[in-house]
C-alpha cells in the first residue's frame, strides 16, 4: 500500500474540500519526463535547474565522446532522483505556501485515500493514529526531537495529532 499526504489550505478547516492529497513515493511520469513533470506540478525552480543541468550534460556528451556513457548514466540517475523525491518537493512547496499537513494515510489508491480522509464516521470510531516512525533523529528511547528538515524523503513527517 502507498502512503498519501493530506494538506489543507492555510484558511481551511481539517475536512476542507480543497484538501490536496499527494502520493508519497515514486512517480513514473517524473522518471520518464522529469522537466515537464516539474513544470506541470509548478515546481519552477527545480524545473529550470534540471533543464540547465540537462543542457549541460548534452553539451558535455557532444564535446567529450569518451565520457558519453558516464554522462548518460548521470542523466538517468538525475531523472531517478526526481522520480523518487518529486512528490516530497510538492509537499514541501505546499507547506512553504502555508498549507498544513493534516494526515498521512495508507491506502491502495488515491480514491481510497480520499474516502478514508473524508469519512467522518471512520475518524470517530478509529483509535488515535500512531505517530509516524522517525529513524536516526534522536535517542532510541524518550521523545523524538522535532524534524529539522527533509532527509531524502524517508519517513520524515512530523508527528501530527
Amino acid at each position: 500500500m502507498a502512503s498519501y499526504v493530506v494538506l489543507t489550505p492555510p484558511d481551511g478547516s481539517e475536512l476542507d474540500e480543497r484538501a490536496v492529497i499527494i502520493r508519497d513515493g515514486f512517480s513514473l511520469p517524473a522518471l520518464i519526463i522529469p522537466v515537464f513533470w516539474l513544470l506541470w506540478n509548478r515546481l519552477w525552480f527545480a524545473a529550470v535547474l534540471l533543464l540547465l543541468l540537462s543542457v549541460a550534460i548534452a553539451i558535455a556528451i557532444s564535446q567529450l565522446p569518451a565520457w558519453s556513457t558516464v554522462l548518460t548514466l548521470s542523466s538517468v540517475l538525475i531523472s531517478l532522483f526526481v522520480a523518487l523525491e518529486g512528490n516530497n518537493w510538492r509537499v514541501a512547496d505546499k507547506e512553504r505556501q502555508g498549507w498544513e499537513m493534516r494526515d498521512v494515510i495508507e491506502a491502495p489508491d488515491r480514491a481510497t485515500a480520499e474516502d478514508i480522509y473524508f469519512s467522518q464516521e471512520m475518524r470517530e470510531n478509529d483509535p488515535p493514529p500512531r505517530p509516524a516512525p522517525v529513524f536516526g533523529k534522536g535517542p532510541a528511547h524518550g521523545t523524538a526531537p522535532a524534524a529539522t528538515g527533509p532527509a531524502l524523503g524517508l519517513l520524515d513527517y512530523e508527528n501530527k495529532a
